[in-house]
């Protein structure tokens, strides 16, 4: 018969401290996730705001049409859709000018234009001598 071996009393391990890249590397998956949520996000709202754009530009579209009819009531309610969709936050004052000066009698816009500009002191001047 063989002889057994003696039976093992204690097992002893020793581990060495955990490097610093160690640590970094036990985060790795979770900072990854952390990016491609967030460049996801960031692409889902640039989306979601070009597709608002594209909406209020056919909605722009259609009120330029409307404006442009040669049915009074159509083009009033032209001309109102286009004074809603210039108070959208997708709208710039630029676009709101051009969609204005596009739809509108151009004499009644200029004077308009004229009626809101900021009074300078040359205007001041011409009303008190009047």
């Amino acid at each position: 018969m063989n002889p057994s071996p003696p039976p093992i009393t204690a097992i002893v391990l020793q581990q060495a401290p955990a490097q610093p890249w160690q640590v970094w590397a036990a985060f790795a998956p979770l900072i990854a996730a952390a990016v491609a949520g967030v460049i996801a996000t960031a692409a889902l709202w640039q989306r979601r705001r070009s597709d608002n754009r594209a909406e209020w530009w056919r909605r722009a579209q259609w009120a330029m049409d409307a404006a442009l009819s040669d049915r009074p009531a159509q083009a009033l309610m032209g001309q109102r859709a286009i004074y809603v969709l210039s108070g959208s936050r997708l709208a710039s004052t630029e676009e709101f000018v051009f969609l204005r000066s596009a739809t509108e009698d151009p004499i009644d816009a200029v004077q308009d234009d004229i009626d809101d500009a900021p009074r300078g002191r040359d205007n001041e001047r011409q009303e008190n001598e009047a």
